[in-house]
């Protein structure tokens, strides 16, 4: 009966050492390299959401204006969209957390979509001005970025989660 014991407490061991091990791969994996690619990708992103923060702010609530003459509730919540949007799909997209390391690719194409999408309705508004010309000029540098970033990554490795 001893000897089952023993047998048990070994394989009990095995398995937490293997366990151990691998949620320290997992952890090494989850990592992701943070080079000037992709430092210029979340300081754009920022950047792009930090304005559309800043115009909803701005042009919004604090602008000061009879409810009449301020910017109407569907572009506010476009405005404040796009800022969590950038900010939470530019975190997605670097957070060293094996859970979202499969999911880069799909975040990344959110991201440039999102991108083109704010360009395009932009220029479907017809509103232009210095802020938003120079927006539409990150929002195309993010893009060009954020195609580099994925050329300079397998598909291999962030469909397996590396």
């Amino acid at each position: 009966m001893e000897r089952d014991v023993c047998a048990g407490i070994q394989s009990c061991i095995v398995v937490t050492e293997r366990r151990l091990t691998l949620n320290a791969t997992e952890a090494t994996q989850a990592r992701t390299r943070i080079g000037p690619v992709q430092i210029g990708v979340i300081l754009l992103a920022l950047l792009a959401g930090g304005i559309h923060l800043y115009i909803w702010l701005i042009e919004g609530i604090l602008s000061g204006l009879p409810q009449e003459q301020q910017m109407g509730p569907t572009y506010q919540f476009l405005f404040v969209g796009n800022f969590f949007g950038y900010l939470t799909l530019a975190a997605a997209l670097y957070l060293p957390l094996s859970l979202l390391t499969r999911f880069r690719p799909v975040v990344r194409v959110l991201l440039i979509a999102m991108s083109i999408a704010a360009i395009a309705s932009y220029f479907h508004v017809g509103f232009y001005d210095t802020l938003g010309n120079a927006t539409q000029i990150i929002e195309a540098l993010l893009i060009a970025l954020l195609t580099v970033d994925a050329g300079m990554s397998s598909p291999s490795e962030e469909l397996s989660g590396r």
